[in-house]
């Protein structure tokens, strides 16, 4: 007897503790469950908080006067962002315009020397045919003209102006060669005179006068009709 009331002694303590262990483990997990609602409660307020303040900061003229202002600075700025773009793109073609003037001007330079040289290649021939022909007329009659080009038959005159013009273009064409010149390169005239015999144009039996053309790939001619290339 005394057996059994010990046992059941033992089996009510047992029980006794396990409902202490119960009851604190479900303490704790209500200590636990408050807590993280307290925090929870805490991080709600902040928000409704922070959502109080937005909502005032909306409806506060200041606030409102601040926003626009902003939104018009954005504005500026795009609108200055574009206008910079823009006149970049001006200064771009603009210097394109300017290069493309500068070398005009210096092809039209070059063609107002060449011009100069021709004219005054001209002079120098024409002055040469006087002096010939003031020549021709003090020497008497059946002797040549000192220093003046031998008489020939028309077709001869041609053939021989001719091969002057030869001389002359491929005079050009070594000078334009040894130049790095292309075809549309204007000649001068001071550049190709060293590549003929005595670096001078050759006369024309007939008294006729010679000019380059105005680019390397142009012939040279003669004033005088049918004397060509």
């Amino acid at each position: 007897m005394d057996t059994s009331i010990r046992r059941n002694s033992g089996s009510s303590r047992t029980a006794i503790l396990c409902l202490i262990a119960a009851a604190c483990g479900a303490g704790a997990a209500l200590f636990f469950a408050q807590k993280e609602k307290g925090a929870l409660q805490a991080e709600l307020s902040a928000l409704r908080e922070q959502a109080r303040q937005l909502e005032a900061k909306s409806t506060d003229p200041k606030e409102g006067e601040k926003l626009r202002a902003q939104v018009r600075e954005a504005a500026e700025f795009k609108k200055e962002a574009e206008e910079v773009h823009r006149l970049r793109g001006e200064v771009t073609l603009l210097r394109k315009d300017k290069a493309a003037f500068e070398r005009a001007s210096a092809e039209n330079t070059q063609l107002r020397v060449a011009a100069q040289q021709a004219q005054r290649l001209q002079a120098e021939n024409n002055a040469l045919r006087g002096q010939f022909q003031s020549l021709a007329q003090a020497q008497p009659a059946g002797q040549p003209t000192p220093g003046a080009p031998a008489l020939v038959q028309p077709g001869q005159a041609r053939n021989a102006c001719i091969a002057n013009l030869k001389q002359i273009d491929g005079a050009i064409q070594r000078w334009a060669l040894e130049n790095r010149k292309v075809a549309n390169s204007p000649v001068d005239l001071r550049g190709f005179l060293p590549y003929l015999k005595g670096s001078m144009l050759p006369l024309c039996p007939s008294g006729g006068a010679y000019r380059p053309g105005p680019s390397v790939s142009a012939v040279p001619n003669c004033t005088i009709p049918g004397h060509a290339l």
